[in-house]
């Protein structure tokens, strides 16, 4: 394969990889769907960019990460099955999730109720749980990286391939920390440095998201948003969505603390602390939908129902939590560092009711007047500074989205950054759009949208193309599917006989395999019905040549007895019988010749002179046979004439006269 990810469609990686079509194409690798020659099955395959791949100390930490990466085995992580070379090219083959993923379900449903929200977060709890539990932190926690397949399953992607390229925690080339911005936690922003709790404020930074339907930190610039994550708390989801229980609102501020050691020590903790937190909830706080109507509750005391599973109507609603199906109230032991961890912001007590002013003399009271304008033109300067920075480089800067249609991929970045609007790419197939090419955009050309939203650009994967799996060998049965799997249809198959591939096996398809084709594209494939039966021909009565001849013809193979025949019938050197008769036979095989000798004859011996007696005996030894006619009465009794000459050759029977004197 070439070093260029971007031109990899249609190669094959490591002998192995055949590269089908672009999934996604990120700052640091190139994503591709491709199929494991070896196994037969469909693969995500992760390249990194030439760039990165050239750095040995990096490829090195790749190497190393990618190897624990796949030793951690959970339901909700995505597998790594492969890592390895190619020429310049470093390469992971991970597990394929075809589905969506966590950033596309925020776009679409958020903000979303409690029960909602907690359904997709807690597989991405458990998923980092196990990787804290082996040692390994993610370092890159956020919507991209969280996939939910088919059936609503939800996966964690880029374990290890996040950790190898924070190994070193910073860039050489720019200083900043590798990650995206938004989900960044304070200690990485500040000291480059992460471990599990960085991991768990990222985590909760999701949730934040999942119930509000935005950005904890939608600063305009990546320097912005780490300047807000270092200096600035993450805000109440309650502002923004009122049906945010004070519970999750409280969880949150806890488990995104600037200061980590105020965090859950890792997302084993946090996942105990949301069970306890939800299973303390009205199922109405659980079911609350943001924009809806409250619904009053019949028992605002009676806390939710812990045998009830926290469980969406949608299709992508995740198992409840629990081992036992449902949210448990947990109170387990907890490590000596969870319990340092466990500094939870606690409620606000409502203030007590200030005392009642006295009466101050003159002087006292324009002093307190003074202090009081004081602090309040420093409030106001303050906010006034607020307010200047939030309408000019803030949130509440406006920017018109730019022409993207028509436009590479990173054409398309580079406008948009331009306008401080963020990309996220959904890539889509296109007949008439080539590769990497922008064929759509989620707002429409100058509509004027707030610094940092979300701009999903549909960028072209080219045609819509699949490899015709190889079918040579196998049989139909075994065909069906692979066809199937390659989005492709099998046609009515059709037999030839052949004489090497057994019967029921494929002896071609067409397009054959390997050819890049479009969906459902019917394979037809030619059956061999196995060898080919041959009628045996009726040979007998022709010359041995001519036998001979019309056997080979057949494919047959003519086989001559040694040893020839008497025949009366049928005339030496033709065929006088063949075994077998009749029948069939198949190409090769053997068909025995007997050969006839002609009529057997017998020489007539001289009998003339002879006694009547004698003469007739010797020719009857002979086969012959023999009739009297006598001169004379015969009376002497010696044989006079005979009807066949002596010496003469006639077949065994024949009648010979003698006339005896």
């Amino acid at each position: 394969m070439s070093t260029t990810a971007s031109s990899g469609i249609d190669r094959v990686v490591d002998g192995r990889y055949r590269v089908e079509s672009l999934l996604a194409r990120g700052g640091m690798a190139s994503v591709y769907e491709a199929t494991d020659t070896r196994l037969e099955r469909r693969v995500a395959l992760k390249v990194m960019h030439p760039d990165l791949a050239r750095d040995h100390d990096f490829v090195e930490r790749f190497r190393s990460e990618a190897r624990s990466a796949a030793r951690l085995s959970h339901p909700h992580v995505v597998g790594v099955y492969d890592q390895g070379e190619d020429g310049d090219l470093v390469f992971l083959a991970m597990e394929l999730v075809p589905g969506r993923t966590l950033r596309e379900v925020i776009s679409s449903e958020a903000p979303m109720s409690v029960r909602d929200a907690v359904n997709y977060l807690d597989p991405v709890l458990q998923a980092l749980s196990a990787a804290h539990h082996a040692g390994i932190v993610h370092r890159d926690v956020k919507p991209e990286n969280v996939l939910i397949d088919s059936h609503g399953r939800v996966k964690v992607a880029d374990f290890g391939l996040a950790r190898a390229i924070t190994a070193g925690t910073q860039s050489r080339s720019t200083g900043l920390t590798w990650g995206t911005a938004a989900y960044l936690s304070p200690e990485e922003v500040e000291r480059g440095r992460a471990d599990e709790r960085s991991d768990v404020y990222a985590a909760a930074l999701l949730l934040y998201e999942l119930l509000t339907g935005s950005k904890a930190f939608p600063g305009t610039s990546p320097i912005q948003v780490a300047y807000q994550h270092v200096h600035g708390a993450v805000p109440r989801a309650s502002e923004q969505v009122d049906t945010v229980p004070p519970e999750i609102d409280a969880l949150i501020q806890w488990a995104a603390a600037q200061d980590p050691e105020h965090r859950p020590a890792d997302a084993g903790e946090f996942r105990d602390e949301l069970q306890q937190v939800v299973g303390g909830l009205t199922a109405a706080q659980v079911d609350a939908t943001p924009g809806a109507p409250l619904l009053p509750d019949p028992d605002a005391t009676q806390a939710f129902d812990a045998t009830r599973p926290i469980r969406s109507d949608h299709t992508t609603a995740v198992p409840p939590l629990g081992s036992e199906g449902h949210y448990a109230r947990t109170t387990g032991n907890r490590s000596p560092r969870k319990a340092k961890a466990r500094n939870r912001p606690k409620e606000k007590e409502s203030p007590a009711p200030p005392p009642q002013p006295r009466a101050a003399p003159p002087r006292r009271r324009r002093r307190g007047l003074a202090w009081f304008l004081g602090i309040l033109l420093v409030l106001l300067a303050a906010g006034g500074a607020s307010a200047a920075w939030y309408y000019t480089e803030g949130p509440g800067v406006y920017s018109p989205v730019p022409v993207l249609e028509g436009l590479t991929e990173d054409e398309a970045r580079e406008a948009l950054d331009a306008q401080d609007l963020d990309a996220v790419t959904d890539p889509a197939y296109s007949e008439t759009i080539a590769e990497g090419v922008v064929i759509s955009a989620s707002h429409e050309p100058g509509e004027s949208v707030r610094h940092g939203t979300d701009v999903t650009l549909e960028v072209s994967r080219g045609p819509e193309r699949y490899a015709v799996p190889s079918l040579v060998g196998k049989t139909v049965e075994e065909a069906g599917p692979l066809v199937e799997d390659a989005n492709l249809t099998l046609g009515e198959p059709t037999e030839e006989y052949d004489e090497q591939v057994p019967e029921g096996q494929i002896l071609s398809s067409t397009p054959p395999g390997g050819e890049s084709v479009k969906p459902g594209t019917t394979v037809e494939v030619v059956v061999s019905a196995g060898r080919e039966p041959i009628e045996v021909p009726d040979v007998t009565g022709d010359t041995q040549v001519e036998a001979q001849s019309a056997l080979t013809a057949e494919g047959l193979v003519a086989v001559v007895e040694e040893e020839r025949v008497f025949d009366d019938d049928v005339p030496e050197g033709s065929v006088v019988s063949q075994s077998p008769e009749d029948g069939t036979l198949f190409r090769g095989d053997e068909v025995t010749l007997t050969i006839s000798k002609g009529p057997d004859l017998v020489e007539v011996p001289g009998v003339i002179g002879k006694q009547w007696e004698d003469a007739q005996a010797e020719l009857r030894d002979l086969g012959f046979e023999v009739k009297k006619e006598e001169i004379a009465g015969a009376y002497f009794g010696t044989v006079r004439y005979q009807s066949v000459d002596a010496g003469e050759k006639v077949k065994r029977g024949t009648e010979i006269t003698l006339s005896v004197l």
